[in-house]
């Protein structure tokens, strides 16, 4: 499933990308809405589909190999092809409703179905471990109910994985857009030869029999070698260096020497994170002649594993070596590339069509690296200004060198790029003269800062959840001292929650639910994964949906909030809402709407209106 959940997010990267191209090719705005994923055969990929379709074939080349397509209506295409070589408007429509795919508009729609390979291509390149290319090669029109499953065309009978997203060209509703790639080559459906399940019965009733021999085999094994050490266990000695003896229970009774304060540290350190940032907005908008904000999100300890998980796309790593009491050690700063090219283009004042072509393309050459350069030694600055003048660390913060990094080709285990150890990391919202900017990472040894207790923390409390049959949080981040994890109740134990809150996105639940506190209400944070009907309770109500991003795995949850027949109130939390979107929430449940990021002034709006409707 993790597989699924990390394919899922490079197939979004590449929609974003495919957006971004295809409108630049055309010259008029083009959009693909919500994107759906899912594994299908071929029988049920042409099952979903009505009317003429334009199939464009897809060879995949490289370390991962098969065929795929591009599916879009036959009136998709056209409109798409025509409005790419500037039909009139009339002829346009004429075209269209006349379905006349000519040779000038099957070319032209395959230089789009180009880009959108190209798209994806540079996507994978990016952030896939292995080398895959898309090359797009003949195209034709198709009718769905006449497609023959057992043939080879126009596809194998062999299991896909699909991307469908609606497309939108000039304000234009289109149907969808489907990317759709083997599914066997990058290791996402069982490749188990179907010849194979036939047999299943037989065999596994071989190996039943087989394996039931050894286990007891194995039982004897372990009854000997239980029998031979049993002696020792049960007296329970111990031996010490000088010939000495104790017993457990004694050596078990030794004082343990007291831990530092980790939780005072950590708010401690995330002060001085806090101040950090609003010195280098200053400086960094004084040197660029704008206005920087960055709104910090959340600071966690997490492992290097944990931080490429949810590190994104490629990014451009900015080293800094750290001076003072972290002498010998490095820290990190990471930002999306088109983010650095921006800044860097700000900079040394690119004309705004040229700067946006530079971010378009991700062009960081040696002008926008310079550039960038200058604006992450004022971000080392103001971190050195900040921890050397109002902590006792003393800690400087030195930029040495920058280089572009795709995470997902970064070696957890190892000390590959960067070293494998505990790391604090603290993330925020950039925005420069209101434009979004996407996230500012920056990591920091965790034992520099000596907060590398808070990771022990979270990975003790998921060893006891999972000792009491509990959902165990990722191991990976930590929150607080000593209270880590996602599904970390936030009630007193002799209490039960009031509102519930599911969600993917920890730093905008803790938002809300330190508002909803602050009212007065009990709350419990639960993730998407944790079950619903176990949690639903007369005393509930209200519950808050706060999704990362608008996706059919958040309108699941919903979907099991209201079939559980609670009546309290479901508000829908997100961001980008659009009308579509808005209505499909409604329908699966929700009976509010909710903006974020958000503010408390907007949860408190929410609570509200909807306890009011509810008493009402």
């Amino acid at each position: 499933m993790k597989a699924r959940e990390r394919f899922d997010k490079i197939l979004l990267a590449s929609r974003d990308r495919i957006q971004d191209e295809v409108a630049a090719l055309i010259g008029k705005p083009f959009k693909l809405g919500e994107a759906q994923f899912r594994l299908a055969s071929k029988e049920a990929l042409f099952a979903d589909l009505s009317g003429k379709q334009v199939l464009a074939h897809v060879h995949l080349d490289g370390d991962i190999q098969g065929e795929g397509c591009l599916v879009v209506g036959l009136k998709d295409a056209i409109f798409i092809g025509g409005a790419l070589i500037m039909l009139p408007e009339s002829e346009l429509e004429s075209v269209v409703k006349a379905q006349e795919y000519s040779d000038e508009l099957k070319d032209s729609y395959g230089e789009v179905a180009n880009i959108v390979c190209g798209a994806v291509t540079v996507t994978f390149e990016e952030q896939y471990p292995k080398t895959v290319r898309l090359i797009r090669t003949e195209q034709e029109v198709v009718v769905p109910v006449k497609v023959d499953v057992e043939s080879a065309q126009p596809v194998a009978d062999v299991p896909y994985y699909l991307m469908a997203a609606p497309m939108q060209l000039d304000g234009r509703e289109l149907g969808n857009l489907y990317l759709v790639l083997p599914a066997l080559p990058f290791g996402l459906a069982d490749d188990a030869p179907k010849e194979k399940a036939a047999a299943a019965p037989k065999e596994s009733a071989v190996a039943t029999e087989a394996a039931a021999g050894k286990q007891a085999e194995a039982v004897g094994v372990l009854a000997r070698e239980t029998d031979a050490a049993g002696s020792a266990e049960e007296v329970g000695v111990l031996e010490r260096p000088g010939g000495e003896e104790e017993t457990a229970e004694s050596a078990t009774a030794q004082p343990t020497p007291p831990k530092h304060d980790v939780g005072k540290q950590k708010k401690m350190i995330d002060g001085l994170v806090k101040n950090s940032l609003a010195k280098m907005c200053e400086e960094v908008s004084a040197l660029l002649g704008g206005v920087l904000q960055v709104t910090p999100t959340e600071n966690i300890a997490v492992t290097k594993e944990g931080f490429l998980e949810q590190a994104g796309g490629k990014q451009i790593m900015a080293r800094m070596e750290l001076r003072g009491s972290g002498q010998g050690e490095e820290a990190y700063l990471f930002v999306d590339v088109k983010s650095a090219v921006y800044l860097g283009g700000c900079l040394i004042m690119l004309p705004e069509s040229e700067l946006e072509e530079t971010v378009r393309n991700e062009d960081f050459g040696d002008d926008a690296r310079d550039a960038y350069g200058e604006v992450a030694n004022i971000i080392s600055g103001a971190f050195t200004a900040t921890f050397e003048e109002h902590s006792r660390l003393k800690l400087g913060f030195v930029k040495t060198s920058m280089e572009p990094v795709a995470p997902v080709k970064i070696d957890p285990d190892s000390d590959d790029v960067f070293a494998n150890q505990a790391y604090y990391l603290a993330l925020g919202q950039m925005q420069y003269n209101a434009r979004d900017l996407g996230r500012l990472q920056l990591l920091i040894p965790a034992k520099t800062l000596g907060l590398e207790e808070l990771l022990t923390a979270g990975e003790e409390l998921a060893a006891d959840d999972e000792s009491k049959g509990a959902a165990p949080p990722k191991a990976t981040a930590a929150k607080s001292g000593g209270a880590a994890g996602p599904t970390q109740l936030r009630e007193k134990p002799s209490e039960s929650a009031d509102v519930l809150v599911f969600t993917d996105d920890d730093g905008e639940a803790g938002r809300i639910v330190n508002v909803l506190e602050e009212q007065g209400y009990v709350c419990r944070i639960l993730h998407f994964k944790d079950s619903v009907n176990s949690v639903l309770t007369p005393r509930i109500q209200m519950i808050f949906l706060v999704m990362q991003e608008v996706s059919e795995q958040g309108f699941g949850v919903a979907i099991k909030i209201s079939s559980a027949g609670l009546s309290a109130p479901l508000v829908a939390a997100g961001p980008a809402w659009t009308r579509t979107l808005v209505l499909k929430a409604v329908k699966y449940g929700a009976c509010d709407i909710l903006v974020t990021p958000s503010s408390p002034d907007d949860v408190r709006e929410k609570i509200e209106g909807n306890l009011v409707k509810k008493a009402a």
